[in-house]
């Protein structure tokens, strides 16, 4: 299939322009740009309500915009786009029978050879571990389970696109990290494009290559974490708790977000040229997606991420105090 390319030589998978999109007259997706990177893991971000399935339906050519255009590697979407794109939706719907059943089912209707079926389904339920499920019936299943025999379905066909609506949804601590692996290693082993949307904003940043963060069906350029309401004045944020500094040409606007990678924790002030600089007390230390989480009261709550290394370093506690430090650059205002 033909590529299209970026300035910097990366391929792209979507290009949306102008795209509006409504549910009878309330709008649901406004979205002047927006490129979504082919071969890469790709999260969506947002609350309830922001977006995030009906920006999947529309990756998915399931749902046609009222305006704009969404091109497909390049081109205008046809029947073979489609078939070369699966979607996993948050509810998935599995016909009755067998596991094995429903994954019969898939390859049926992608024609492939009859003589093919009995490998294709071992090797779907392999990569998920759910080989034990393989004769299970499909209403017996639990959510988890459910979840896990759909996506085998939908990877199934190999698919050069897939996407994900909430995958961890029902899923324990156990099944959250095979699945993180698994989608991983398929990115990794297929140079597929993947894209998922998660409520759980550490762990979309933790596993994807890229973020896009709908508020109110637009995306903005923020993790939508460390997210303060305020006034601008000029180069200063005033939350009416703290004032933030903010990098030449930033704004207008009347939120702030801090990437919390973007953040430096010290026992003691630093010297340094970072222009932000508060004194706070540790509220929580949690891990996150491999990394440890750190909340700090600080005028406002912050949330900070360091590694293991670090925080063994400093020997942090709750209740300690502490520094956090963060470039004006790093400061997105919205």
């Amino acid at each position: 299939m033909f590529e299209e390319h970026t300035a910097e030589n990366t391929p792209i998978a979507y290009q949306l322009s102008g795209v509006q999109f409504n549910y009878g007259t309330t709008p649901a997706l406004s979205i002047p740009d927006l490129t979504i990177a082919a071969g890469k893991i790709t999260t969506l971000i947002g609350a309830n309500g922001s977006g995030k399935s009906t920006l999947l339906k529309v990756l998915a050519l399931l749902a046609q915009p009222a305006q704009g255009r969404v091109a497909f590697f390049g081109q205008t979407p046809s029947e073979q786009a489609r078939r070369q794109i699966a979607l996993l939706p948050q509810r998935p719907y599995l016909f009755r029978g067998s596991v094995a059943h429903n994954l019969q089912l898939a390859l049926k209707f992608q024609r492939v050879p009859r003589a093919l079926w009995c490998a294709r389904v071992s090797e779907a339920l392999k990569q998920l571990d759910i080989c034990h499920l393989r004769d299970q019936s499909a209403n017996r299943l639990s959510g988890g389970e459910a979840q896990k025999v759909a996506l085998a379905r939908a990877i199934i066909g190999a698919p050069e696109v897939l996407l994900m609506d909430e995958p961890f949804s029902y899923l324990d601590q156990d099944s959250c990290t095979i699945l993180m692996r698994f989608m991983r290693d398929y990115q990794q082993d297929r140079q597929a494009t993947l894209v998922f949307s998660t409520h759980d904003r550490l762990q979309g940043m933790a596993l994807a290559d890229e973020v896009i963060s709908l508020v109110a069906g637009r995306p903005v350029q923020s993790p939508l974490i460390n997210v303060f309401h305020g006034i601008q004045e000029k180069q200063c944020f005033k939350t009416g708790n703290m004032t933030i500094y903010l990098s030449d040409g930033a704004g207008p606007g009347r939120h702030v977000s801090i990437d919390p990678k973007e953040i430096v924790v010290s026992r003691q002030a630093l010297v340094s040229s970072m222009r932000n600089q508060v004194q706070g007390r540790i509220k929580a230390i949690g891990e996150a997606s491999g990394n440890i989480l750190v909340t700090v009261e600080a005028g406002e709550v912050f949330q900070a991420m360091i590694t293991h290394h670090a925080l063994q370093d400093m020997v942090l506690s709750i209740g300690d105090e502490v520094w956090l430090s963060f470039k004006s650059n790093s400061v997105l205002v919205f």
